[in-house]
Parts: structure tokens; sequence; C-alpha cells
């Protein structure tokens, strides 16, 4: 019979699946360890304390009740953190039936073409208006300022000078309208240049 030599009967160990089922192990025995201690310190402190460590967060609540009474048992469970880690990185792929690596591969995603700043199409230029169509906005702009003022004076004749809200809001839309007339007559001096 002829025996192996030494280097080829632990080559097999180094096979990243045999790998990551040595740290599944090491972990889930010291999940295990870590969860005897810590029933054994919980049954210790009380009967109820031991059977409240079965229920959902019943060991979080003992941990975080008595933090001193298991500290091996936290030693456990971080050693156990690296361990579980180590096997998901060196997972088998052939038994895992998740596709995690094609969740991470995609392919090249095609960009938008040079001449386009968003990716919407449009569908016809949109031309600036000419100088006439400028003038009957400009005029309908000025019609509406028109009816706004009619409107302010109004509100100002029914304004009580006791009521400070109503004031401040007069005045807030009374800059607006300000703010828009000019703009409104600037526009109409750019477009009916005076006459000499």
């Amino acid at each position: 019979m002829a025996s192996q030599p030494p280097c080829q009967w632990h080559s097999a160990c180094l096979n990243p699946r045999v790998v990551a089922f040595v740290f599944l192990g090491i972990g889930v025995v010291c999940i295990v360890i870590g969860r005897i201690l810590l029933i054994k310190a919980a049954f210790g402190v009380s009967v109820w304390w031991g059977l409240g460590i079965f229920l959902p967060f019943g060991p979080l609540l003992f941990r975080l009740s008595y933090p001193d009474l298991a500290p091996l048992s936290r030693t456990f469970r971080l050693v156990a953190l690296p361990c579980i880690l180590a096997y998901f990185v060196l997972r088998p792929a052939s038994l895992s039936g998740s596709n995690f690596d094609k969740f991470f591969k995609h392919g090249p995603v095609p960009s938008a073409p040079a001449k386009h700043y968003g990716l919407e199409k449009i569908s016809k230029a949109i031309a600036a208006p000419n100088l006439e169509q400028r003038r009957a906005i400009n005029a309908t702009e000025l019609e509406r300022l028109t009816a706004w003022s009619q409107a302010l004076r109004l509100k100002k004749r029914d304004l009580l000078h006791s009521d400070v809200q109503g004031n401040l809001a007069y005045n807030a839309e009374v800059a607006e309208y300000n703010a828009a007339l000019t703009k409104a007559t600037a526009e109409k001096n750019a477009l009916w240049p005076p006459k000499k």
C-alpha cells in the first residue's frame, strides 16, 4: 500500500470551499457555545430570565440588564462574526443559490448623446418669439398688471390700520407687483423704442 506524500493529503484543505466550510463550522460552534453560556447565566439570575431568553428580544434585554454576567458569551459571539463573514467571502458558489456575482456584474450602461443635456427627446424645436409676438405678450402682461393694480387699490381701501398681518401681506404683494411692473415696463421700453 503506497502512502501519499505528506504535501498532497492537505492540499484539499487549501481549496476555498473547504476553508469556507471550516470558517462556517467554527462560527456555528462559537455561536452555540455563546448561546449556551448566555442561557446558563440567565438561569443563574432567575428562572424567569432563563425562560425569557427564548422569547424574541429576550437575549438583548438580558444583555442590557446584566452586562457583567456573561462576558465570555460576548467573546464567543464576537469571534463568530469574522468567521461567518469569512464564510460569505469564501463561500462555495455551487452551493449558494444566489446570483451574487450576476448582481454586481452589469453590462455597460449606454450614455446620453453628447448633444443633449437630458435624456428626454425633444419633438420639435421651440423658436424664440418674433418682435410682434413679444409685443403681444408684453401688452397682455401690462393688462394683467393694470387689473392687479386696481385689485390692490381695493385691498388698500378695505384694509384696517390695526390689521398687522393684513398690512404685511399687502406690503409683500405690493412689492411683488412693483417688481413685475418694473420688468414689464423695461420690456416695453425695449420693444417700442422712443420716437425721435
